[in-house]
């Protein structure tokens, strides 16, 4: 049993102790003579940020009943200007001492105001989650997180990882919204010709847009967000959604063989709720809102040519029902998660018929020109169903519910052998630029849609797979060594938005933006060699965010592998290695982005976390630790209690 931790910090004016300096910072607020926190629909004031928000919330005033709007972090910035783009802690210092190692570094701090540097950061007057705050810099975590921190109320910042693990969340879902930047490109969802426009310039949560008294987000107020509408969810009388009509229909014949034919079957379908959902006003808010937050952090469906009227049916159904879940909590909304069981039961079963009639028709070999036609429009009917299993399999695992998990955790070998049997572990790109370079306009557009939709399927399958497997310390059905396919091209390449935008963003990502030749197992093989040249020999070039996620995620399954096998002791130096290797890469990635692309690019930005969490699960392992450890002792666990506790325990070390 782990022994109790002490209480080091303590109130300097009534001398209580607390383990954790956000705990001592919301008790020091109680001390104060004013209080900050007021209510913007009555006269009452607070002390403390927690108890203005339950007041917010049962203000006989509010007759909306949204969320207050988060306060300001009190940290103030104080890293000098080459650390900060490094995503790297610096002790504040004229030059600080990185810039002393580096020859030849200039240290500037023109981003941080006089009064900031060589200054202790004081515990704020403004009450702080143990949470991180969405004003936190983008990348929170610096890839160096054994670097000494001068900072001493702050410990390893390993916030998003404690928070998507916090046991007392009511969904996961909870952290990838609250980590959601909304997107500055131009948006072309296809729902219907004319949508109500909203604009949402610099707030997050656009159903509170015009309640900040002070925008979090200031330097990102030039966001230019009209073209993507997000109307309130209505449950008034209207008419079912002609496009959205007929799925409902299937689901609710399903559901009634379901009910007579299958005793284990516990779903539910309520027609005239059905009804009330599945409506164009609906479809019109939760399909945008998909777009501005599920699809951030799991780029998989090719959001330029997704349409209503041409997707594959479960495609849009599951686009649908997870808009939801980041839509305004009305009652609409809040309603939908009543329907994913059904939804479940559609996708899965629409997934193995259309597996069946591409294995026929693949027996029965090519056909004429209007013959594979119509197969290539089967494929991709195939793809985005997958697509839409991959997406509900995902959300029921974020879900804090028993029932849904373990659903969601059945099902994920049948995604794995789907993406087996279509051999989309070794997809690769038909097209190449040429041999004269760059050779705008020598790729097709739609081809490289259909290339690309099948590599991003097989890489979120993977994904998926291995965090789902980490977090609920369960053996992964992929490995890392099946993976010889292309990883997923620049996002900017994939976000382009229509064929011209796509020749553009082509000259401008360049030869290496294209050419992805190495898969994530020849990354895997350079990390893990006894030899290492740098970054220059890399064979993957021109690395994105997703992909040192994609490595360092493989990193972890394979330190579990090694685990599973009784080798990691043996391992261990190399797959030690392998994660100071990968740091040097996530340096070098990071420099050369600016910060507006580091906060667009979702949840991948928080890999840093993850890769401190390797080298501390490597140490803890060396060290003999592990033994005794709950997250250990047990494999599969119904919650992500186990690695919660486990990462609390590692990060206070």
């Amino acid at each position: 049993m782990t022994a109790p931790r002490p209480l080091p910090l303590a109130c300097s004016t009534c001398g209580r102790q607390y383990q954790h300096s956000s705990h001592l910072r919301r008790h020091q607020a109680t001390h104060l003579g004013s209080k900050v926190f007021r209510c913007q629909y009555c006269a009452k004031a607070f002390k403390r940020r927690d108890v203005w928000r339950k007041h917010h919330l049962s203000c006989p005033s509010n007759n909306s009943h949204d969320e207050p709007p988060l306060a300001k972090r009190g940290k103030k910035p104080r890293a000098c200007d080459s650390c900060y783009r490094s995503k790297l802690s610096c002790d504040g210092d004229s030059p600080c001492s990185r810039c002393k190692a580096r020859k030849g570094a200039a240290c500037s701090y023109t981003r941080v105001p006089e009064s900031n540097r060589n200054a202790s950061v004081a515990p704020s007057s403004t009450v702080e989650d143990s949470t991180e705050s969405l004003s936190t810099p983008p990348c929170s975590t610096p890839l160096d997180a054994s670097a000494p921190n001068t900072d001493n109320n702050t410990k390893i910042p390993v916030s998003f990882l404690l928070s998507l693990t916090n046991p007392a969340a009511d969904s996961m879902c909870e952290v990838f919204q609250d980590a959601t930047i909304t997107p500055q490109r131009e948006t072309s969802v296809s729902t219907e010709e004319h949508l109500p426009a909203t604009s949402t310039e610099g707030v997050v949560f656009p159903w509170i847009f015009g309640q900040l008294d002070t925008d979090p987000f200031a330097d990102l107020t030039s966001f230019s967000l009209s073209h993507l509408p997000c109307p309130t969810p209505s449950m008034e009388e209207e008419d079912m959604d002609p496009a959205l009509e007929p799925i409902a229909i299937e689901l609710e014949h399903l559901h009634a063989t379901l009910q007579s034919t299958d005793p284990s079957y516990t779903g539910t379908f309520d027609p005239p709720l059905a009804k009330q959902i599945f409506t164009r006003p609906n479809r019109e808010a939760f399909i945008p809102t998909y777009f501005r937050y599920t699809h951030l952090h799991m780029p998989l469906v090719h959001r330029p040519s997704f349409s209503v009227e041409t997707a594959a049916p479960a495609l849009v159904l599951v686009v649908f029902l997870c808009g939801a879940l980041y839509s305004p909590p009305r009652d609409s909304a809040l309603a939908v998660p009543g329907f994913f069981r059904i939804a479940e039961e559609y996708v899965f079963r629409r997934l193995e018929a259309l597996l069946k009639l591409f294995n026929q028709a693949g027996a029965r070999g090519g056909g004429d020109g209007g013959g594979r036609v119509c197969e290539q429009q089967q494929e991709m009917e195939l793809y985005q169903t997958l697509q839409a299993a991959l997406l509900i399999q995902g959300a029921e695992f974020l879900m804090d519910s028993g029932d849904a998990r373990s659903r969601a955790w059945r099902v994920r070998g049948c995604l794995a052998d789907a993406v087996r049997k279509l051999e989309l572990t070794s997809a690769r790109r038909a097209q190449t630029q040429g041999s004269g370079g760059v050779g705008v306009g020598r790729v097709d557009w739609e081809g490289f849609v259909r290339d690309e939709t099948r590599i991003r399927v097989a890489t979120w399958t993977v994904l998926g797979d291995w965090q789902q497997s980490g977090i609920l310390h369960h053996p992964g059905s992929m490995t890392v060594h099946e993976l010889t396919g292309s990883v997923p091209c620049r996002p900017e390449l994939w976000e382009a938005n229509d064929a011209v935008e796509f020749e553009s963003a082509l000259a401008a990502v360049g030869e290496h933006g294209w050419i992805r030749s190495a898969s994530l197992r020849d990354c895997m093989n350079a990390l893990m060699a006894e030899s290492w040249s740098g970054v220059k020999g890399f064979p993957l070039r021109g690395l994105s965010l997703l992909d040192l996620h994609l490595m360092i995620a493989a990193l972890h399954t394979m330190i579990s592998n090694a685990r599973w096998a009784s080798l990691l002791r043996t391992c261990t130096p190399a797959l030690q290695r392998a994660t100071d290797r990968w740091e040097e890469l996530g340096r070098e990635t990071f420099s050369h982005l600016d910060d507006e692309t580091v906060r667009m690019s979702g949840f991948v930005r928080h890999s840093g976390e993850l890769a401190w969490l390797a080298s501390a699960f490597l140490k803890h392992s060396a060290a003999g630790n592990d033994e005794s450890t709950p997250y250990y002792q047990r494999i599969g666990h119904k919650s992500p209690r186990e690695l919660h506790d486990l990462m609390r325990e590692l990060r206070g070390l």
